[in-house]
Formats: C-alpha cells, sequence, structure tokens
C-alpha cells in the first residue's frame, strides 16, 4: 500500500482510512474463501490477506508518526509504501536535516524493516506532475496484468516525480520483465528496482 501526504492529515481521516481498509479486506476474504483452489492456493492466498493487511497497517502507522509532528512538514510531499520486510520514502522535502528525520521518526514504527530513503530535496510537485505519476503507475499496473508473464500481485508499482519504483518478491526473470514494462512506459524518467528475488531449484530424482 501507498499513500501521498501534503502536510498534516486528520487522525479522523486516518480511522476512515482504517476501517475502508478492514472493510476490503475482509470483502477480499470472502472472495477467496468462495473461490474453487487447490490447497497450496488457499495457504497463498491467506498468507497474502495477511501479508497486506501488515503492509496497510505499517503504512499507516508511518504516516501517523509524521502527523503527531504537526505543522513542521506541512510543505513536503512525502509517499509512503510498505512490501513484505520494506518500507519506502519518496518524494520531496525542503532540506537534508527534513530527510534525516522522517526516516528517523518512521524507522521507530516499522518494526525492523528496511528502509529506503528516496526523497528528493525540492519543491513538492505540482498537481499536474502527481496526476502523471498516476497515470504511469496505473498504465504500468494494467501492462503487468496484460502480459500474465509476472505475477502483478507481488509487484508494488510507485511512481514519484516520473521515477518509477519497484517493488515485491519475483523470480528474476519477472523482475526484469517489470523493469523493462516500467521503461518502456511513455513519461517514465527512471526506474528503481527494491526487489526481493525467489530462486526455485529443481531436483531430478533418477
Amino acid at each position: 500500500m501507498f499513500i501521498k501526504l501534503n502536510g498534516r492529515k486528520k487522525i479522523s481521516q486516518l480511522s476512515k482510512l482504517v476501517t475502508l481498509l478492514l472493510l476490503n479486506t475482509t470483502l477480499t476474504a470472502c472472495v477467496y474463501s468462495t473461490a474453487v483452489s487447490s490447497g497450496a492456493q488457499v495457504v497463498y492466498n491467506r498468507h497474502s490477506i495477511q501479508k497486506n493487511v501488515d503492509d496497510n497497517y505499517t503504512t499507516m502507522q508511518a504516516y501517523h508518526a509524521i502527523d503527531t509532528y504537526g505543522n513542521i512538514y506541512k510543505d513536503t510531499h512525502i509517499t509512503i509504501a510498505t512490501f513484505n520486510d520494506s518500507v519506502l520514502l519518496a518524494g520531496q522535502v525542503l532540506n537534508a536535516r527534513q530527510k534525516v528525520e522522517i526516516e528517523r521518526i518512521i524507522r521507530k514504527v516499522v518494526n525492523g524493516r528496511t528502509i529506503y530513503n528516496c526523497l528528493e530535496i525540492s519543491n513538492p510537485t505540482s498537481a499536474l506532475t502527481r496526476t502523471s505519476d498516476a497515470w504511469i503507475t496505473g498504465k504500468i499496473k494494467s501492462q503487468l496484468i496484460a502480459i500474465n508473464e509476472a505475477d502483478p500481485s507481488q509487484i508494488k508499482v510507485v511512481t514519484e516525480n516520473g521515477t518509477v519504483y519497484l517493488m515485491g518478491i519475483v523470480q528474476p526473470e519477472q523482475a526484469d520483465i517489470a523493469v523493462d514494462v516500467a521503461r518502456e512506459t511513455s513519461g517514465v524518467q527512471r526506474v528503481v528496482k527494491i526487489f526481493s528475488y525467489l530462486h526455485i531449484s529443481r531436483h531430478y530424482k533418477q
């Protein structure tokens, strides 16, 4: 999950978001429970749902931690995304001190996850740029679904100021496919990989 933060967000908005996320998770679980799956698929689906809940909760905790500092970061634009053991910080801050402080604040609530601090020191992006970023993210996601050569449920796409961040747990071949898709998408200036790689070993009996 990733959400964009511009200055201070009210706690009530976070509460509503928590409710919506829990409702969404419940509905997703209902869909999975009515599907016909093999035993392995059911275990995989349950694991994915739980990890998604954990990721969402970690992301909201991180935003809440920043929100407690009031208007200190009101002129920043921060995007936080969580996938498995990785937390991405992207966006714009006013100076190097803010970049360091925000990482320090978030590190206290992410339970030992690895933080990738990609915050840039610059003015916040415009509404037009953020609209373009959203379009790029949607385009890449739809292409990953269409090509059917990589598991889109295991790849998170985040776009910030033309830079695409790819997070996930995939095989190296799937990571390469996702990177190629992102690079070939109009408007993308740079692609950053934040992958954990799966390596499948095959053993043959004689």
